[in-house]
């Protein structure tokens, strides 16, 4: 059994990771630090849990002679390149965006703080395995993707060929503002309401720029919803293409891939990935004005944060990808 760890276990995606953990048949989940609720139970915060796991608050030298084979940073920007470099973990998965960016001066001009550690930030490999699988397996460091980022890349990658221009319409359940925000404290903000917010210059935009070289606009919203996600991609194509062209250009390049479900015939919704840690593509329809539109969904606790990081973790340490998943 592989032992592993999460710092900043009691957020809505430590406690996904807690879950995830408790039941992967390969590893023993040792560290559950939060301070604020060290050394209280997991379902006195979450009353849905099965089981007796106990937040703990352990010291980063407590940590480091536990010689973890994987921790999990789930804490707020800036934070983690404080952590990272003191663990001697063999292998760290980050959540927050300290390690998204492979030019810091990109990281610093979008989220406005001096970056703290270039030196692993070299060597930190962007975590969406269905297009960096090999180097994820390779890789001490992995920055997992922020959820819209993650969505939107795995919607245009395999066609960006094929686009002038691409805007994605994102809508996302407000668990993705985390457990402070106004909508988990007063769900009457968002009851029966959509908010959309960031118009054009949200965050997660420069991470998709990163790989996605089309000129393109994002705009995000939250919805009356606890989890899911679903990106709307209007792609304005460069010449007449066809959707059989399209669909074949998504299934060759995911082929194989145990979390893309490309739905050629159907359009998803939220309720194909709640819980899971799947993404489902499909629409695929061209209108008159040679405008693609595909439409694709996620979970966005799990394929766009805690499942990601897992299916990450799997990848790192040899085990098959989709374990525990």
């Amino acid at each position: 059994m592989k032992k592993v760890g999460i710092i900043g276990a009691s957020g809505y995606t430590g406690y996904e990771l807690v879950k995830i953990l408790k039941n992967h048949p390969n590893v023993e989940l040792v560290v559950l630090n939060s301070k604020s609720y060290e050394g209280k139970k997991v379902k006195d915060l979450y009353p849905d849990f099965n089981g007796e796991e106990t937040y703990t608050n352990y010291s980063i030298d407590e940590i480091n002679k536990m010689k973890l084979d994987c921790m999990f940073l789930c804490v707020p920007h800036t934070k983690a390149f404080e952590l990272l470099p003191q663990l001697k973990s063999k292998k760290i998965v980050d959540l927050s965006a300290d390690y998204r960016f492979k030019k810091i001066q990109k990281y610093e001009e979008v989220y406005g703080v001096k970056h703290l550690d270039e030196k692993n930030n070299k060597k930190a490999v962007y975590g969406l395995p269905e297009l960096f699988k090999e180097k994820i397996k390779k890789a001490k460091i992995v920055g997992n993707p922020g959820c819209y980022a993650a969505v939107c890349t795995l919607t245009s990658y395999p066609i960006q060929k094929f686009a002038k221009y691409i805007v994605f319409d994102c809508k996302s359940g407000y668990s993705g503002a985390g457990k402070s925000s106004t909508y988990a404290k007063d769900h009457d903000t968002i009851k029966e309401n959509i908010v959309a917010y960031k118009l054009t210059n949200h965050r997660h935009k420069y991470e998709i720029e990163q790989f996605i070289k089309t000129k393109l606009s994002f705009t995000p919203h939250v919805i009356d919803a606890f989890q899911g996600m679903m990106c709307t991609t209007h792609v304005t194509l460069k010449e007449k293409t066809n959707k059989d062209e399209i669909v074949k250009a998504f299934k060759d390049f995911y082929n194989d891939e145990p979390f893309i479900k490309i739905m050629e015939d159907n359009i998803p919704d939220l309720h194909d990935i709640q819980k899971n840690n799947y993404c489902c593509i499909g629409g695929f329809e061209i209108d008159e004005n040679n405008q693609l539109v595909v439409v694709s969904v996620i979970d966005n606790l799990l394929k766009g944060a805690s499942g990601q990081a897992v299916q990450n973790m799997n990848l790192m340490l040899g085990f098959d990808e989709n374990m525990g998943l």
